[in-house]
């Protein structure tokens, strides 16, 4: 009778996931606002009429009727930026290398190309993203050349509050205050900063709102309960009912060069988009 024996590996080798996973697809909500169109110009130009302004004037029976100069419009023009990059796969690693969490099974070309593919493609959506929440935070971009200086920059005036007292001194901030007054920044624009408006901010800056102990602002308002604000359903509730914009927690960022995870959205920062009365997108992100 024959025996089998069976021995134990000296070692397993296991594949595990990624500390910070890549993201293909385009679900950040900075991508919605600013939605990807490509097309074949070399330079990007848009031009926007003027506001219509001024009140109708009194003529009076007999009178003659007023002139009134025709509006007109503003014209932009922009060199679009160049991007671009590759990465080798040389001839030591297609003779040489194995598969990932494997001690001998060989790797094929398309294994290969597959993960360089991925690699590219999440370095160009994070740059999307990057560009596109630096402009909604600050209005403007810039972008270096990897041998020094800036190759890629423009900027736009935004509209701004700033909180007398930031949202970290607890005691005093007063960020319900804060968002009713940055609200009031649809004045004058095609643009609701009420409940269908979105206010996005890093957890950090979620918490300090939470954690306010002000009773003159958040810390004062009461559930019908009689219970103070400590979750964020509880607090969108009371901002829901007060017609103000719903606040969306985001953490969205990449790992740069050194390997330090950057947040898209700093600490301190809320971001307010609104919603156009026509339906339209806030920008358009041209390739």
């Amino acid at each position: 009778m024959a025996l089998t024996y069976t021995y134990a590996d000296s070692e397993e080798l296991k594949l595990i996931e990624q500390e910070l996973l890549p993201s293909l697809e385009e679900d950040d909500p900075i991508l919605k606002e600013f939605p990807a169109t490509e097309v074949r110009s070399n330079r990007v130009r848009w031009e926007q009429k003027d506001n219509y302004k001024g009140l109708q004037q009194l003529r009076g029976l007999n009178g003659a009727p007023n002139h009134v100069q025709r509006v007109g419009a503003k014209e932009y023009d922009m060199a679009p930026g160049v991007y671009g990059e590759y990465t080798t796969i040389d001839e030591k690693e297609l003779t040489e290398r194995r598969q990932w969490g494997t001690f001998g099974d060989p790797i094929g070309i398309d294994d290969l190309v597959a993960d360089a593919q991925m690699y590219l493609l999440q370095r160009r959506l994070d740059r999307r993203r990057q560009i596109c929440w630096g402009l909604v935070t600050t209005g403007t971009f810039s972008i270096p050349h990897p041998r020094g200086g800036v190759m890629h920059t423009d900027a736009f005036s935004i509209q701004t509050y700033t909180a007398a007292v930031a949202w970290g001194t607890h005691a005093t901030a007063t960020p319900f205050k804060d968002i009713r007054a940055a609200a009031l920044k649809y004045r004058g624009k095609s643009v609701d900063f009420g409940k269908g408006a979105k206010l996005y901010m890093n957890r950090t800056t979620l918490n300090n709102l939470l954690l306010n102990s002000n009773a003159a602002d958040a810390y004062g308002r009461r559930l019908p309960s009689g219970a103070t604000l400590n979750t964020l359903d509880e607090t969108q509730s009371i901002l829901t009912a007060n017609d103000l914009p719903e606040i969306v927690a985001y953490d969205g960022g990449y790992i740069n060069e050194s390997g330090t995870f950057t947040l898209f959205v700093p600490d301190g920062y809320a971001i307010l988009i609104g919603r156009r009365t026509n339906g339209a997108t806030i920008g358009e992100y041209r390739m």
